[in-house]
């Protein structure tokens, strides 16, 4: 997996499968503290370990998506999906939910911040 399709995958899940109150708590968080994200080696290995979790979930749900046969199918197949990758980031280990969102959010817009994910990402699956 390639670190474009990592981030890809965290601003979709972003966007889409976190509900939308929990995401605008998290951006009104960090509105409220004024401060850019400051995330360590270890919140971005964390951060890393969550997105690639997240695709994985993402992906195993993609495939019954594309074989229901109707859009109540569909639509329940999403459903579970969302709870499931909501399940997969709250479980991950050393990143909240917030932490997760906020993240992902910043790597999308702060171009160090990417850079910095991108170098532990390649560091991390060098001989993977």
């Amino acid at each position: 997996m390639t670190l474009n399709r990592l981030l890809t995958t965290t601003a979709f899940v972003t966007a889409l499968a976190v509900s939308p109150m929990i995401a605008g708590q998290a951006q009104a968080q960090m509105q409220m503290d004024g401060a850019e994200i400051t995330a360590d080696d270890t919140m971005i290995d964390a951060f890393i370990n969550a997105a690639l979790a997240v695709a994985d979930t993402r992906q195993q749900y993609l495939a019954q998506l594309e074989a229901a046969t109707d859009e109540a199918e569909q639509m329940a197949i999403v459903e579970a999906a969302d709870a499931a990758i909501l399940e997969v980031v709250e479980n991950a280990d050393g990143i909240t939910l917030d932490e997760y969102i906020a993240i992902g959010e910043a790597a999308t817009t702060d171009p160090e911040l990417a850079a910095r994910i991108e170098a532990r990402f390649n560091e991390a699956h060098a001989d993977g």
